[in-house]
C-alpha cells in the first residue's frame, strides 16, 4: 500500500493526466476493450468456430450490416441463418448470399425492437454499420455530425417468428449488433428466448449504453437463465466475469456473450 501511495503523490497530478488517459486506454484494449472491425483481432472468430463445430441448427443475425457474420456461419457449418438489416445499401449486398445458400439464409430489411411500425434510423454515410435507432448518437464524439436518416421497418423477434412461424427447433445463437438498442432487441424477443432457449447470445456492449443508462447488469437480470463471458483478443477461451463489477461495465466496445446455464 505505501508504494501504491508514493505512486499516487507522483502519477496523480493534473499534469499527468492526459498521459494516464493513454496508458488507460491501452490496457483496457488487454481486457478486451475497444475492439472493434476485425473478427481475428476482436476473438470473435474464434467463438464463431466454437459455435459452428457445435453442429447450429439456427443462428439469428440481428443488425446484420453486410453479413461478415453471417457467412461464417453459413461457411463453416450446416446451420440456417435469419438475418436482419435495416439500411438499404446494406441489405443489399447482404442479400447477395441468399442465392449461395437459398435453403439456409434469409434476409429481412427491417430493424428489430421492442415495438412494431416505422421509425427513423440515422445513418453515418461513410459508416453505415454505425446506424442507430436512437437520437443518443449524436451525443457520441466521433458521431455528432450524423445528420442523415431513412425510415425503416421496425418488428420484434417474437412477432417476426411467431407471425412466419418459422422456427420449431431450439436455437443456438443469436448476435446482436444493434447500436444502443440491443436491450430492446431482447424485450422484443422474450418470448422467443424463453421457449427456444437459444445456447449463447452475443452483444457488443459499448459507449451508446451510456446514455441509455444500461449495463451489464441490466442484461444480466433480463437474462436470469444465462452465465456472461467475455470475448478476449485473439483468444480462443471466453472468459467468465461477473457483470455486478465495475471494472467488466466500462463503456468501450466490448463483445460480450451470454450462455445458457
Amino acid at each position: 500500500m505505501f508504494f501504491v501511495k508514493i505512486l499516487d503523490f507522483l502519477f496523480a497530478r493534473i499534469f499527468f493526466y492526459k498521459l494516464n488517459i493513454l496508458l488507460l486506454k491501452l490496457i483496457i484494449r488487454f481486457l478486451g476493450f475497444n475492439h472493434h472491425g476485425n473478427l481475428k483481432e476482436s476473438g470473435e472468430i474464434f467463438f464463431l468456430d466454437k459455435v459452428c463445430k457445435e453442429n447450429p441448427s439456427v443462428c439469428i443475425d440481428v443488425g446484420a450490416y453486410i453479413g461478415d457474420y453471417s457467412k461464417y456461419v453459413l461457411e463453416h457449418s450446416n446451420s440456417k441463418v435469419y438475418a436482419f438489416e435495416p439500411i438499404l445499401k446494406s441489405f443489399k449486398k447482404l442479400k447477395k448470399y441468399e442465392k449461395f445458400y437459398s435453403k439456409r439464409f434469409f434476409v429481412f430489411n427491417e430493424a428489430i425492437s421492442d415495438k412494431i411500425g416505422r421509425k427513423k434510423i440515422y445513418v453515418d454515410k461513410k459508416n453505415l454499420h454505425w446506424s442507430s435507432l436512437d437520437t443518443e448518437i449524436k451525443s457520441i464524439n466521433y458521431l455528432k455530425g450524423v445528420k442523415n436518416f431513412e425510415f425503416c421497418k421496425i418488428n420484434t423477434l417474437d412477432n417476426f417468428f411467431k407471425k412466419k412461424n418459422f422456427l420449431k427447433k431450439k436455437i443456438t445463437f443469436i448476435k446482436i449488433d444493434k447500436e444502443g438498442h440491443k436491450l430492446k432487441v431482447l424485450l422484443g424477443g422474450k418470448n422467443l428466448i424463453k421457449k427456444l432457449k437459444p445456447k449463447y447470445i452475443q452483444i457488443e456492449y459499448n459507449w451508446h449504453h451510456l446514455f441509455k443508462n444500461v449495463n451489464l447488469y441490466t442484461f444480466s437480470k433480463i437474462l436470469k437463465d444465462y452465465e456472461v463471458y467475455k470475448i478476449l483478443p485473439y483468444n480462443k477461451k471466453l472468459l467468465k466475469i461477473d457483470p455486478k463489477r465495475p471494472e467488466n461495465n466500462y463503456f468501450n466496445y466490448s463483445n460480450i456473450v451470454f450462455k445458457k446455464k
